[in-house]
C-alpha cells in the first residue's frame, strides 16, 4: 500500500524502494488498482531514481519467508509465490517464451526484519480488458485471430514446461507496442500472457483443500467442482489443469469475439462472427474448448492446428 496525503494522493518520498545498489519510487498501476491488483502480492509500477530509465514493475509476496512456526496456508502461498518466479525463470530461457511476459530479476526485500520475495517484469502498455471494454478499440477478423493465436502461443509455452496457468482472463492478458520498429508503434505490438499468481507444476501443488482457483466468472467446471464438493469428497473432478486451461482459453475467445462471457447454453446465433467463411468455424472451436468433459474438450494439438489454419487464411 502506497504513502499518501490527506487527499489520497501518493507521496513520492515516502514511497521509495531500493533494490540492490538502485533506488525507486513506487507507483500505482493505474488510479483503478492504487494498492495492489492480487491476493496473494502486491503489484506496483517500478520508477528508476537513478537513471530514469523506462519503468518496469515490481511484484511483491505477500507473505515473508517462512519457518516451522509459520501456518500451512502461508506455506502455501509462499510456495506458490516462489513457483510463479521459477516457472518465469524457465519461460525467459526458452526462445519460444515471447508470448508471455518477461523476468527481469527476482530476489528478496527486508521489511521490518521480514524477508519478502519479489520479481521486475516488464511493463505492459494495456491489458486485455482495458483496451477493449475501457478504450472501447475495434478490432477486425484478422487482428481478432492473431490476438487469440498470441494468447495460445504464450498459454502452449506454459504447457511445455509442465506448468498451468489457471487464471485465463483479460486482466491477465498483456498488450505491448513495439516502440523499437520503424512502423507506427501502435499498429506493431505483441499480446502477452502474464500473472501466473495461480499457476500450477505438474508435481506441484500449494492448493488449499476447496480453495477457489480464479474468479468466478472464468471457472472451469473442476475449478468449480474444487471450489464448492472437494471438502465434501463427493468425487467429482477437482483437477485444474491444462484441460482446464484449454475451458478458459475459449471463454477468452469468446470475449476476443463477443465482448461477453458465455454462461450456459450458446448457439452459433449468440455468436457475433457468425458469418462465413469463418464465422462457424470459429464458433465450432470454441464450443469444443467449453465442453463440460475433459474427453470430449478440444485437445491442445487439435487446437493449435485449427489456429495455425485460420491464421494462414487471414493473413496473420
Amino acid at each position: 500500500m502506497l504513502t499518501e496525503d490527506n487527499n489520497g494522493v501518493p507521496i513520492p518520498e515516502h514511497n521509495t524502494i531500493t533494490l540492490g545498489e538502485k533506488s525507486f519510487e513506487l507507483r500505482s498501476l493505474t488510479p483503478h488498482y492504487r494498492y495492489s491488483k492480487g491476493g496473494n502480492s502486491s503489484v506496483f509500477i517500478l520508477h528508476d531514481l537513478t537513471d530514469g530509465s523506462e519503468d518496469k514493475v515490481v511484484k511483491i509476496s505477500n507473505y515473508y519467508k517462512v519457518d516451522r512456526r509459520s501456518s500451512e496456508s502461508s506455506k502455501r502461498r509462499y510456495g506458490r509465490f516462489l513457483a510463479e518466479i521459477e516457472a518465469l525463470r524457465q519461460i525467459k530461457e526458452h526462445t519460444v517464451g515471447e508470448n508471455v511476459v518477461t523476468i527481469f530479476e527476482d530476489d528478496v526485500l527486508e521489511i521490518d526484519g521480514f524477508l519478502f520475495p519479489y520479481y521486475v517484469m516488464e511493463r505492459a502498455d494495456s491489458d486485455l480488458k482495458k483496451y477493449l471494454i475501457d478504450d472501447r478499440k475495434e478490432l477486425d477478423l484478422q487482428e481478432k485471430i492473431k490476438l487469440c493465436y498470441d494468447i495460445f502461443k504464450g498459454i502452449r509455452t506454459i504447457h511445455s514446461l509442465n506448468y498451468y496457468h489457471r487464471d485465463i482472463k483479460p486482466d491477465n492478458i498483456f498488450l505491448f507496442y513495439n516502440k523499437s520498429s520503424s512502423l507506427d508503434e501502435q499498429t506493431s505490438f505483441t499480446w502477452k500472457v502474464g500473472d501466473l499468481g495461480l499457476a500450477r507444476h505438474r508435481d506441484k501443488d500449494y492448493d488449499d483443500i476447496g480453495e477457489k482457483i480464479g474468479p468466478l466468472g472464468w471457472l472451469s467446471p473442476e475449478a468449480m467442482n474444487k471450489y464448492l464438493t472437494e471438502r465434501a469428497q463427493i468425487g467429482f473432478d477437482c483437477m485444474i489443469d491444462q484441460a482446464s486451461d484449454i475451458f478458459q482459453l475459449g471463454k477468452l475467445f469468446w470475449f476476443i469475439f463477443n465482448l461477453n462471457v458465455p454462461i450456459g447454453q450458446i448457439r452459433l446465433t449468440d455468436f457475433k462472427e457468425n458469418m462465413p467463411p469463418h464465422g462457424g468455424f470459429l464458433f465450432e472451436i470454441i464450443t469444443d474448448m467449453l465442453q463440460y468433459s475433459k474427453e470430449r474438450r478440444c485437445k491442445k494439438e487439435t487446437l493449435e492446428e485449427y489456429i495455425e489454419m485460420l491464421a494462414t487464411e487471414v493473413g496473420v
